[in-house]
């Protein structure tokens, strides 16, 4: 018998830095740098609405995070001036690095007011021990069940103003990970395990070369445009650029609780 294949679209955003509108963005063109203008949410939003009405509604749209601070307005609200805009994009999950730059009350407020879950895995409560922010979510979009992973920036309690992470700790989410994955695999019965990552391109590269059951990476934080997927392992790990100039789209066909066909 032959088993049924179902499809989904992943879109990623990462590191989109509060562009809010149109800006010149560099491109390399017969190895010349050239200039032309690029993002915005406007035009975020356009790509994302005829990619969702194109597949039926069977698209996944996540958010690596470097999203709530960058541009003036963003910082002279502390997030908050984007928070209509991110609502309004359906976006389904999200993790996180420079929000924490208002200390991270302010930034568990700023989540409280998305439509749409902060999640991390490795990021807790020094006097609770417990998570800051839910490790995982689980999604049913076309007939297939999805596990949604968040994991933040690790060097937030490490490189950055102490501020930034007042009273909260963060780890790698190395040791976190594995279990996780396995509560999504036997108790969420997932189709498939996507996760959403700003840890960097090679952290996330020895990461899934240590931990195996990550059907996608959408990778953030080192800005790199990578026009085909990397494959480590069984995963297929993409990062699409920064500042909003960028969307990655990968189109899959899901048969068995695997990929069996993508396209970048």
């Amino acid at each position: 018998m032959m088993k049924s294949r179902n499809s989904l679209t992943v879109i990623q955003l990462n590191d989109s830095h509060a562009y809010f509108d149109l800006h010149q963005e560099m491109f390399w063109q017969g190895g010349q740098a050239v200039y032309r203008p690029a993002g915005g949410y406007a035009r975020i939003a356009t790509i994302v609405k005829q990619s969702r009405d194109a597949n039926q509604g069977r698209m996944l749209f996540c958010d690596c995070g470097d999203t709530l601070h960058g541009t003036y307005p963003v910082q002279k609200t502390q997030g908050e001036a984007l928070i209509p805009i991110l609502n309004s994009l359906g976006l389904d999950a999200m993790t996180a690095h420079w929000e924490f730059a208002y200390g991270p009350e302010t930034f568990k407020q700023r989540a409280a007011q998305l439509n749409y879950p902060m999640l991390a895995i490795n990021v807790y409560d020094q006097a609770t021990k417990e998570r800051f922010f839910p490790p995982y979510s689980v999604k049913e979009i076309g007939g297939l069940r999805i596990g949604l992973v968040g994991i933040a920036s690790n060097i937030v309690d490490k490189t950055m103003p102490p501020s930034f992470s007042a009273g909260v700790q963060f780890t790698l989410g190395r040791e976190e990970l594995p279990s996780i994955i396995n509560v999504l695999r036997t108790q969420e019965k997932v189709d498939l395990v996507v996760l959403i990552s700003h840890l960097g391109f090679p952290q996330d590269m020895k990461l899934l070369l240590e931990v195996q059951g990550i059907d996608v990476c959408l990778s953030g934080h080192t800005h790199h445009r990578l026009y085909k997927p990397v494959i480590q392992g069984k995963t297929l790990i993409i990062q699409s650029g920064c500042h909003g100039s960028f969307l990655g789209c990968l189109d899959l066909e899901i048969e068995g609780g695997r990929v069996a066909v993508y396209r970048h």
